[in-house]
């Protein structure tokens, strides 16, 4: 009970503008939950084929790699709390136009638009936490945000899938129509735009100075913005080349139908959700740096186990265990990184935090499928393996050897992508 104690207290410590920056992270996840379940469905829905689909889903992630940089200094420029709303008013507006406007060019742009406002919003998240909290709960909000955020796109997940036949029925349209898909879909946008109101309660906040250059900040922070980001796009490499194809490689390798593959992704996010709530504990148990090493690297031999044991109970296990392992940390990694740099900084590393991941999502997808025709998932295996023993490797060598007496350089340990 007094680990349970201490937690609940952690939570309460959360300051006011953080609360609320929760309440629109649930309404946010909800929303994409949604959003991620039916897009894929209504653009085919609307008589394209499997290739724009794979285009549409590729340009915001793209577009947000490229205008990364440039987010960071319109947050730290304008302020966190009008990048907030301007992030999201432009996704609204993306959302509503291939709504309204399902033709070619306007499906593109409407996700143009959704990887700019995604962007904005994303990069300004982290400082925005990292300014609106303490030391001694800072890990906390970090996990604690990621956790509801998951947890409210499985929800988005499971109640969304009644929506298509609730609008059927309701339009007397097919359950698969563009129709009922567009609906659905409709509900995303609804819950974007219900997220904008708890961002308008954000208390006003002074006039920022200019902020310095970005190849100022660059210089000046380029050593230890090396150190903690080059683990992170070593990690994006390697999850870029597997984890988009988890379906087909559950599908390839053990012939399971598209409702079972689905429960497992949906358990997994949920499992992946609660892991997220027990990171903070462990980053004060071990140090930040320590928790990324260690549970990054007992995330491998579940790797392992998942791509080269033909037994289906113990891949299934594998997958769990991989995902809770390896994502516990990245809320923790996130903290480290805003810890680590300088204040003036964390717009530009937020923002290269993102376009690394980014870049990860855009390259490997495209070295992976090639590779998959040509030699199956071995190798994909093999080398997503060798990224995360990579990744984990520099992490220790640079945070954790040697560093034992400066772990605690801005918080109590330092925390590692």
């Amino acid at each position: 009970m007094t680990g349970l104690h201490t937690y609940l207290d952690k939570l309460n410590r959360f300051s006011p503008q953080a609360r609320i920056y929760l309440t629109v992270s649930i309404l946010q996840g909800t929303g994409h939950g949604i959003f991620q379940l039916f897009f894929n469905f209504y653009i085919l829905s609307l008589g394209y084929r499997e290739d724009f689909v794979g285009l549409l889903i590729s340009v915001p992630a793209m577009t947000a790699l490229v205008a990364a940089m440039s987010a960071g200094y319109i947050s730290d420029r304008i302020g966190r709390k009008w990048a907030f709303i301007l992030g999201g008013s432009v996704m609204v507006v993306a959302q509503l136009l291939m709504l309204v406007y399902p033709v070619r060019v306007m499906l593109i742009l409407s996700q143009v638009l959704l990887g700019l406002g995604n962007s904005l919003f994303s990069v300004t998240a982290a400082p925005f936490l990292m300014e609106n909290s303490k030391e001694e709960e800072r890990t906390y909000l970090f996990s604690f945000n990621s956790g509801i955020s998951t947890g409210a796109s499985f929800l988005g997940n499971a109640v969304g899938g009644a929506l298509p036949l609730y609008f059927a029925l309701r339009f007397g349209v097919a359950e698969t129509s563009s129709t009922a898909y567009a609906w659905s879909m409709g509900i995303t946008c609804l819950l974007s735009g219900l997220a904008l109101l708890p961002l308008l309660s954000l208390p006003k906040q002074p006039r920022r100075a200019r902020p310095p250059k970005p190849t100022v900040v660059l210089d000046k922070n380029r050593g230890i913005l090396f150190r903690l980001l080059l683990p992170s796009l070593i990690i994006s490499l390697g999850a870029g080349l597997l984890i988009p194809f988890m379906n087909i490689f559950f599908r390839s390798r053990f012939d399971l139908p598209d409702s079972v593959i689905g429960q497992l992704f949906g358990f997994g996010a949920l499992g992946m959700g609660v892991a997220f709530l027990f990171a903070p504990v462990l980053a004060e148990k071990w140090g930040k740096a320590r928790t990324v090493v260690i549970t990054q690297g007992l995330s491998i031999p579940f790797l392992i186990i998942l791509g080269f044991i033909p037994y289906l109970p113990l891949v299934i296990l594998g997958y769990f265990a991989r995902m809770a392992l390896m994502n516990l940390s990245a809320p923790v990694y996130q903290t480290m990184v805003m810890e680590e740099v300088d204040e003036e900084a964390r717009g530009m590393a937020a923002s290269l935090y993102s376009m690394i991941w980014n870049f990860g999502r855009a390259l490997s997808p495209s070295i992976s499928g090639p590779l998959q025709v040509a030699y199956g998932f071995n190798p994909i295996f093999v080398l997503t393996i060798l990224a995360y023993a990579a990744s984990v490797a520099l992490v220790w060598v640079w945070f954790v050897r040697g560093r034992t007496a400066t772990v605690q350089m801005h918080s109590e340990p330092v925390e590692c992508v």
